[in-house]
């Protein structure tokens, strides 16, 4: 099997994995915060506007200070800030977690823009320095794969960190089974002694400090600009990843190298007048895994007849596109969304009660059974 390295696999060399591994930092970050949060049983739908605010205030501060470091603190700090104002509501007030993660992204893009018009409006676009790659002696210097892995920002390597850490804490501490406690069975923590309202606070202020940080990384790490709005549906797509990783750590980190490899993929295609045959191959590799997982799962008596079977279809359509290699031309648009596309797939085929907290969005009340 070739390996993929300085020649690659069509796409699919290290200059695309270098790529996917800088897009999903920003995702990764914004879904272990959300998946704290949503153990805990509240549903932050604000995660993009707590991105958004960590991006203009990293920026911002960034700028003003000549200080990175205080730019990655002032993002973490203004997505805290917006998540109190999350927590006052859904906390405290017991308002609706969907309609009030609405109003912060609604609040967030207002502020945001209106800031940028009032204190960037009459300038020329400003550049900030990015906080530069970290070499990790000896490793990064591995050819091929060494640059591409070990060649990268702290924040990157934190959000893979935190995954073994947020693992360890949800379910080898008592902390953690208080997390997953509040989000379960919350009358059973208030019964134990431990504060429920405390806990959830906890979830969402993790939240907003771990979106603001991965804003900052879009703004002070990877382009050393704002632009409004410029977030682009990445807090959505944290939310997708913890559904899809199945409020588990692990499965969190999977879903969301799935999705920046798929932004990584759409950025190396968009100038490509037709498919390349090993994007059909790899399709037909991954339909063909799950096909396997589902049909293990049925021989356990966890039948799942339609997804296996939208699998197994998907798999043989990648095998015969692969094999015959049409021509097939797809517009730039396509390609744009294809980390949207694959988010509404997984939404479609893995949204399922039988992993999600049964608190998710419930408040809830001292006292109550």
């Amino acid at each position: 099997m070739t390996v993929i390295g300085a020649i690659g696999i069509g796409p699919f060399d290290t200059a695309w994995l270098a790529a996917a591994l800088v897009l999903t930092t920003p995702i990764l970050l914004a879904a272990i915060g959300e998946l704290i949060s949503e153990r805990a049983g509240v549903l932050n739908v604000g995660l993009e506007g707590f991105m958004l605010a960590g991006a203009f205030f990293s920026y911002l501060v960034a700028w003003k200070a000549h200080n990175l470091a205080a730019g990655a603190a002032a993002g973490v700090a203004a997505g805290i800030v917006f998540a109190v104002i999350m927590g006052l509501l859904t906390i405290e007030a017991k308002a609706d977690q969907i309609v009030s993660g609405v109003g912060i992204n609604l609040a967030a893009t207002g502020l945001t823009s209106y800031l940028f018009d009032q204190v960037f409006g009459n300038r020329a676009q400003i550049v900030v320095p990015t906080i530069g790659p970290l070499r990790i002696p000896l490793v990064s210097k591995i050819p091929d794969f060494g640059p591409a892995l070990f060649n990268n920002d702290w924040t990157l390597y934190l959000g893979f960190l935190l995954i073994p850490i947020v693992w360890f804490l949800l379910y080898r501490t008592k902390w953690g089974l208080a997390v997953r406690g509040a989000g379960e069975l919350p009358a059973a923590v208030d019964t134990a002694g431990v504060s429920v309202r405390r806990v959830r606070w906890m979830g969402v202020l993790s939240a907003g400090g771990l979106a603001g940080l991965g804003g900052a990384n879009l703004a002070i790490v990877q382009v050393g600009i704002f632009h409004q709005e410029m977030t682009a549906g990445r807090g959505f797509l944290a939310l997708v990843a913890v559904i899809f990783g199945r409020w588990r750590p692990l499965g969190v980190l999977g879903a969301c190298l799935a999705l920046g490899g798929a932004d990584a993929l759409q950025l190396r295609l968009a100038d490509q007048n037709q498919v390349p045959t090993q994007v059909w191959g790899v399709l037909a590799a991954i339909a063909a895994a799950l096909a396997i997982y589902y049909l293990a799962r049925s021989r356990q008596g966890r039948q799942r007849p339609a997804a296996l079977s939208l699998a197994g279809g998907v798999a043989a359509s990648g095998v015969i596109l692969a094999v015959l290699a049409p021509h097939i031309d797809l517009p730039d648009q396509l390609w744009r969304s294809l980390p949207f596309l694959l988010a509404l797939v997984v939404l479609a085929g893995a949204i399922t009660r039988a992993h999600m907290p049964s608190k998710l969005t419930i408040p809830y009340s001292r006292g109550e059974s």
